[in-house]
Protein backbone atom coordinates (compact mmCIF):
# COMPACT_ATOMS: atom_id res chain seq x y z
CA UNK A 1 0.00 0.00 0.00
CA UNK A 2 1.52 3.32 -1.03
CA UNK A 3 1.90 6.26 1.30
CA UNK A 4 -0.83 8.11 -0.56
CA UNK A 5 -3.26 5.20 -0.09
CA UNK A 6 -2.38 5.01 3.62
CA UNK A 7 -3.04 8.73 3.94
CA UNK A 8 -6.39 8.37 2.14
CA UNK A 9 -7.31 5.47 4.44
CA UNK A 10 -6.45 7.58 7.48
CA UNK A 11 -8.59 10.48 6.22
CA UNK A 12 -11.50 8.12 5.44
CA UNK A 13 -11.26 6.60 8.93
CA UNK A 14 -11.32 10.06 10.50
CA UNK A 15 -14.42 10.95 8.47
CA UNK A 16 -16.04 7.66 9.41
CA UNK A 17 -15.28 8.16 13.11
CA UNK A 18 -16.68 11.70 13.00
CA UNK A 19 -19.88 10.56 11.30
CA UNK A 20 -20.20 7.61 13.71
CA UNK A 21 -19.83 9.89 16.74
CA UNK A 22 -22.47 12.29 15.39
CA UNK A 23 -24.95 9.45 14.72
CA UNK A 24 -27.75 9.61 17.35
CA UNK A 25 -28.36 5.84 17.01
CA UNK A 26 -24.87 5.04 18.34
CA UNK A 27 -24.66 4.44 22.09
CA UNK A 28 -22.78 6.88 24.30
CA UNK A 29 -20.40 4.13 25.44
CA UNK A 30 -19.28 3.43 21.88
CA UNK A 31 -18.75 7.12 21.26
CA UNK A 32 -16.62 7.35 24.39
CA UNK A 33 -14.61 4.30 23.33
CA UNK A 34 -13.91 5.87 19.97
CA UNK A 35 -12.69 9.11 21.57
CA UNK A 36 -10.84 7.50 24.50
CA UNK A 37 -7.53 6.79 22.69
CA UNK A 38 -7.16 10.41 21.64
CA UNK A 39 -7.87 11.60 25.18
CA UNK A 40 -5.44 9.02 26.59
CA UNK A 41 -2.66 10.07 24.22
CA UNK A 42 -3.12 13.75 25.11
CA UNK A 43 -3.56 13.10 28.83
CA UNK A 44 -0.62 13.65 31.18
CA UNK A 45 -1.64 10.49 33.07
CA UNK A 46 -0.13 7.32 31.58
CA UNK A 47 0.38 3.69 32.51
CA UNK A 48 4.06 4.11 31.64
CA UNK A 49 5.15 7.78 31.92
CA UNK A 50 7.21 9.14 29.04
CA UNK A 51 9.46 10.98 31.49
CA UNK A 52 10.70 7.74 33.09
CA UNK A 53 10.84 5.50 30.03
CA UNK A 54 10.41 7.57 26.85
CA UNK A 55 10.28 4.75 24.32
CA UNK A 56 8.02 2.49 26.39
CA UNK A 57 5.83 5.44 27.34
CA UNK A 58 5.12 6.26 23.72
CA UNK A 59 4.73 2.59 22.88
CA UNK A 60 1.99 2.05 25.50
CA UNK A 61 0.09 5.07 24.12
CA UNK A 62 0.34 3.66 20.61
CA UNK A 63 -0.68 0.13 21.59
CA UNK A 64 -3.70 1.33 23.58
CA UNK A 65 -4.85 3.68 20.82
CA UNK A 66 -4.47 1.11 18.04
CA UNK A 67 -6.14 -1.63 20.08
CA UNK A 68 -9.20 0.44 20.95
CA UNK A 69 -9.53 1.93 17.46
CA UNK A 70 -9.18 -1.49 15.86
CA UNK A 71 -11.88 -2.82 18.19
CA UNK A 72 -14.20 0.08 17.37
CA UNK A 73 -13.73 -0.14 13.60
CA UNK A 74 -14.39 -3.88 13.81
CA UNK A 75 -17.64 -3.10 15.66
CA UNK A 76 -18.59 -0.65 12.93
CA UNK A 77 -17.88 -3.31 10.30
CA UNK A 78 -20.00 -5.89 12.16
CA UNK A 79 -22.85 -3.37 12.42
CA UNK A 80 -22.60 -2.77 8.70
CA UNK A 81 -22.76 -6.50 7.98
CA UNK A 82 -25.73 -6.98 10.34
CA UNK A 83 -27.94 -4.34 8.80
CA UNK A 84 -27.99 -1.86 5.97
CA UNK A 85 -25.83 0.72 7.72
CA UNK A 86 -24.24 3.77 6.21
CA UNK A 87 -20.85 2.60 7.48
CA UNK A 88 -19.11 0.14 5.19
CA UNK A 89 -15.81 -1.65 4.79
CA UNK A 90 -14.67 -2.20 1.23
CA UNK A 91 -11.31 -3.72 0.30
CA UNK A 92 -9.81 -3.02 3.74
CA UNK A 93 -11.03 0.57 3.59
CA UNK A 94 -13.88 2.05 5.58
CA UNK A 95 -16.24 4.05 3.41
CA UNK A 96 -19.14 6.31 4.15
CA UNK A 97 -22.10 5.91 1.80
Amino acid sequence: MSKLNKFKLMINNIKLAYKYIRDPKVSLMRKILLIFPLVYILSPVDLIPEILLPLLGWLDDTVIALTVWNYMFNLIRKEEEGNNSEYTLEEDEYKIK
